[in-house]
């Protein structure tokens, strides 16, 4: 147990948690960009995804002390303008009907 709550102490500290996060996810986007043909799903799913990255390379910068708030601050401003641009394109479509 103790190693165990070391090596999750050791990869929190490092920011190697986020960067683990960080490739799942694009491996996700990868595979959904590949393998999904419906467009608005698609556009969807990645659009969520990317937000989802924005956070997890905020999330890096702050757990590994990098870059500075200028920089995390910026992060967290893309992953709200990939937010913001997938509710517009769910909710267009229930606007028409």
């Amino acid at each position: 147990m103790t190693a165990t709550l070391h090596l999750l102490d050791s990869l929190t500290h490092s920011g190697a948690i986020a960067l683990i996060a960080l490739c799942v996810l694009t491996l996700e986007l990868a595979v959904i960009a590949l393998a999904i043909r419906d467009t608005a799903l698609r556009r969807s799913l990645l659009l969520n995804g990317l937000s989802g990255i924005a956070l997890m390379m905020a999330l890096y910068l702050g757990l590994a002390g990098r870059g500075g708030a200028l920089l995390i601050a910026l992060c967290l401003a893309a992953s709200l303008a990939a937010h913001l641009l997938d509710l517009m394109a769910r909710l267009r479509p229930s606007r028409i009907g």
